[in-house]
């Protein structure tokens, strides 16, 4: 079956036509997203960030120690932990108390 002139034409001028149905490209308002940005910015605490004068209320060498402890947690992976041996060891309960220095126990 050998198609048409009026089957070709109707072929291509169909796509053309229903394309004018088509909705016209959404135009954003100018303040679209404001009210994010907004509140993106009122939840950052110090919008100056932290001051580069290193930690505050300590000098010399417990401050560098504080700070290589610091950085070597980044470097130095935990000792693993056998969770199996929660609240084993270490402490005891209250009843198991050492006696206190006047002879009383608790």
């Amino acid at each position: 079956m050998k198609p048409s002139a009026k089957m070709i034409i109707a072929t291509v001028l169909l796509p053309i036509m229903l394309g004018g149905c088509t909705a016209r490209e959404y135009s954003m308002d100018s303040s679209m997203g404001l009210a994010v940005h907004q509140d993106l910015e009122a939840q950052i605490v110090n919008p100056n960030g932290i001051p580069p004068t290193g930690p505050q209320g300590l000098a010399g060498a417990p401050a560098k120690a504080v700070m290589d402890r610091y950085v070597s947690s980044f470097t130095t992976p935990p000792p693993p932990v056998n969770a199996f041996a929660i609240g084993i060891g270490a402490g005891g309960s209250p009843s198991m108390a050492a006696p206190v220095a006047s002879g009383v126990t608790p």
